[in-house]
């Protein structure tokens, strides 16, 4: 019997190409988008699940506010982890982590790292790596011991293997002993490191290991796996009083809201934009997105095979009539169109394994992921087999049901084929389809706007034709005024400042300053850095009041201080004159107000600044270049800096390029979002297709009497557009609030937003109705060109 239900399957299937190409193409599309995107979405949550103690370990996150004063943050400070272990028995073990960047040096061969870490040796019993040279055990057991990933072995030594025991120099003069080399992290890990170095390590790390005040470092615990972590977390107010409060000025321990909480590792990667310096990471935002988007184009995919197959009703009616008439059962009926719809289901699987082979590097490069799909795995079967099998039973239950309930006395008459009565659910899921499609039109709209005005928003600097260089060895800070003096010899360089901070990439120094207005103190946690008298001239920021740097002002940095709005704001101030800023003791006038700038991407809100001028900073040389020869001019400097830095790594970035690198993640995400609306978009204009066919066909007498007594050709086609576009109007009504409330939600993960208006929704119903003629028109005007004494002729 089963064979004979997939031979007239088949049978079936041939007959009709047309329809079954539609299906099938539509099955298979919405089959691989929803692998595609399940492998993205399951990326995503496996972070650091693999870990064998993953739900035994904790980070630490702090919570702090003071006066107007907030930040979220996870990072600690040196005691934390040792302190907390020795306090509590819950506490099995501690980890400390201090990510940093470090040259590395081999010889003549110098590679500055921006990917280092400072680490407890119990970095190897928390998290799972594997060593091809060396093992966790001992790796840094010497406070000079350093254990390099095969990335960076490679480019220093140009090898991954005999290495133990070799040197390296750090900071131009310390030796730090391989101990390890071990296989780069997996990409599922939310920490990215090229080399583990002692945390303890003080000539290298340069900390102070007592310090409670000082918030650089992440720290890790892992709990007795019997432990509560409510329980843990409602002791941590007793020991910020105990330990903290003092050393930051809260003598009561009442003054501050200092919150440390746990957060499990498996919700890191995923959970953390809120805090300080994670705000670009992953977020949850775009897995709960991702995941709807394959739901959404999966089940446009079942709905269009339940059109098209209640499409093909009138004609398989006589031949249900007739299966009937000879005796066949409701159930064997309804066996036998499960049937088709699993063997439907089944082949658009095999086609859908060869989209996916075709496809997943495409979409591992627009994702920047690496996944794989082992179709060998037994495992994958079983999903694949079970994932077509459920497609097949929901695409054919209900055609299934409806088709077996045709009347054979009626269809053999040709009276009536039964299947009116579906009319109104085939329309309510058109309806479903286009209510989909028009919530991704608007998302599409919404998305590619917010990534336009975030490339587009002034920065409240000119961020073009600006030079970043990175000035990170001991040797190349000491050189660091004669190489700016030396690159301000060319006719190609305009200015050149020396800065300790950092503009488009990484975290700033933040401390507290003390403002005094009134006779009150006003206590601001603020960003901070020192720069040269240049750096306003060369970043082209604009003064809104009193004066910027001078060079003739003394070198001492109390004497000139610049802030920006949003301190003045904060503060309260209606001018710089309102008060003093206490900067190495002295309380000293605030010397100008800049205008508000973006130091990182627009995911982050402006925050009050201090700028001190200082004269011999390290860390950053921005260098603004002619626009006439941009190539000349970076030969320039890198030939300057050579001569100046012999043997040192020139390692350099445009600022533009900077800021565009943090967009990177939010364009690959929309490029996501805009591939698989258009997709979703285009599977459910199949369908409407399909609805289309179905109404010319039931419509087809009709047609025909019109055209007799005198109907045009656009009369017929305006009546039968004018169904679906009434469908369509009802998704555009059902569409707008939940695609706008949908896009308010997603909005959110930005600081600064393009905003919603009305001529996004009005744009997103104006090309859903396009779309829908489009699509009709063809079957339309099919139907009005059809000589109506064809469809009259039985009459």
């Amino acid at each position: 019997m089963l064979q004979n239900y997939f031979k007239i399957a088949w049978r079936n299937l041939v007959r009709s190409k047309t329809y079954s190409l539609l299906i099938l193409c539509g099955l298979a599309t919405g089959m691989t988008c929803a692998v595609l995107l399940g492998l993205y979405v399951h990326d995503e949550l496996s972070f650091d699940r693999y870990h064998a103690q993953a739900d035994d370990i904790y980070r630490l996150n702090l919570n702090v506010k003071w006066a107007d004063n907030e930040y979220n943050m996870g990072h600690t400070s040196a005691p934390f982890g040792p302190t907390i272990k020795q306090e509590y028995a819950e506490v099995k073990d501690m980890l400390r982590i201090k990510p940093r960047d470090l040259t590395f040096r081999v010889g003549e061969k110098a590679a500055y790292v921006k990917q280092i870490v400072f680490a407890d040796p119990s970095i190897f019993r928390f998290f799972e790596y594997k060593f091809t040279e060396g093992n966790g055990e001992s790796a840094l057991s010497g406070q000079n011991s350093v254990v390099l990933t095969e990335k960076l072995a490679l480019i220093l030594f140009g090898k991954t293997s005999g290495l133990i025991g070799k040197v390296v120099i750090v900071k131009d003069s310390i030796p730090m002993t391989i101990s390890a080399i071990m296989q780069n992290a997996p990409a599922n890990h939310h920490l990215t490191f090229d080399a583990v170095l002692p945390y303890e390590n003080r000539q290298v790390n340069a900390m102070n290991l007592l310090k409670w005040d000082s918030f650089n470092t992440w720290t890790y615990l892992r709990l007795d796996h019997r432990a509560n972590v409510g329980d843990l977390e409602a002791k941590m107010p007793a020991f910020y009083k105990k330990y903290i409060a003092k050393v930051i000025g809260d003598d009561t321990g009442t003054k501050v809201s200092f919150k440390i909480a746990l957060q499990a590792l498996t919700d890191i990667h995923l959970k953390s934009s809120h805090l300080l310096g994670e705000e670009n990471g992953s977020s949850m935002a775009y897995v709960y997105t991702f995941a709807t988007i394959a739901l959404f184009i999966l089940v446009i995919a079942i709905v269009n095979y339940v059109n098209l197959a209640t499409a093909r009703s009138l004609s398989r009616a006589k031949e249900i009539g007739v299966r009937k008439a000879v005796g066949s059962q409701k159930s064997q009926l309804i066996k036998q169109f499960l049937t088709e719809s699993m063997l439907m289901s089944f082949m658009a699987l095999t086609l859908s394994i060869v989209l996916i082979i075709l496809l997943l590097p495409v979409f591992n490069t627009m994702a920047d992921k690496s996944l794989t799909f082992n179709f060998g795995d037994a495992g994958v079967i079983r999903f694949l087999i079970g994932f077509a099998a459920l497609t097949g039973l929901l695409s054919g239950i209900y055609p299934a049901f409806v088709l077996s309930k045709f009347k054979p006395a009626l269809v053999l008459k040709g009276a009536s084929s039964g299947a009116d009565g579906g009319q109104f659910l085939r329309k309510s899921l058109v309806v479903l389809q286009f209510s989909i499609s028009i919530v991704m039109i608007l998302g599409t709209i919404v998305v590619y706007r917010q990534l336009q005005y975030m490339r587009n928003s002034e920065l409240g600097f000119d961020q073009e034709q600006v030079i970043t260089l990175s000035l990170r060895s001991p040797a190349a800070q000491k050189s660091a005024e004669v190489l700016k003096n030396r690159v301000l010899e060319s006719p190609l360089v305009q200015k050149v400042s020396l800065a300790d901070g950092n503009v488009g990439d990484g975290l700033n120094n933040k401390t507290t300053f003390s403002f005094y207005a009134k006779g009150a103190e006003i206590p601001i946690g603020t960003e901070y850095f020192h720069v040269d008298a240049d750096f306003l001239d060369v970043m082209k920021i604009k003064v809104k009041e009193g004066a910027g740097f001078s060079q003739q002002i003394s070198s001492d940095s109390s004497f000139s201080v610049v802030v920006n709005q949003a301190m003045i704001k904060r503060l309260g101030w209606k001018d710089r004159t309102a008060g003093l800023i206490e900067v190495d003791t002295k309380r000293v006038p605030v010397t100008g107000v800049i205008s508000d700038f973006h130091l990182r991407s627009l995911h982050n809100q402006i925050e009050p600044l201090v700028l001190v001028l200082k004269k011999h900073n390290n860390g950053n040389l921005y260098i603004r270049v002619s626009g006439e020869n941009t190539r000349a001019a970076l030969q320039y400097v890198q030939e300057v800096f050579e001569e100046t830095n012999p043997g040192q790594p020139f390692e350099y970035a445009f600022l533009d390029q900077t800021f565009a690198k943090q967009y990177q993640s939010d364009e690959r995400k929309g490029s996501i979002f805009l591939s698989f609306s258009g997709i979703a978009i285009f599977i459910a204009c199949v369908g409407l297709f399909g609805l289309a066919t179905f109404t010319a066909e039931r419509r087809t007498k009709e047609i025909g009497v019109r055209k007799v007594l005198g109907a045009s050709v656009a009369s017929v086609f305006t009546l039968l557009s004018a169904d679906f576009l009434k469908l369509v109007a009802i998704s555009i009504l059902i569409a707008a609030p939940v695609g706008g409330y949908m896009m308010r939600v997603w909005l959110q993960n930005f600081a600064y937003q393009t905003k919603l208006e009305w001529w996004m929704f009005a744009l997103a119903g104006s090309l859903s109705i396009l779309v829908a003629l489009l699509t009709v028109s063809f079957q339309s005007i099919k139907a009005a060109l059809k000589n109506p004494v064809e469809s009259l002729r039985s009459e």
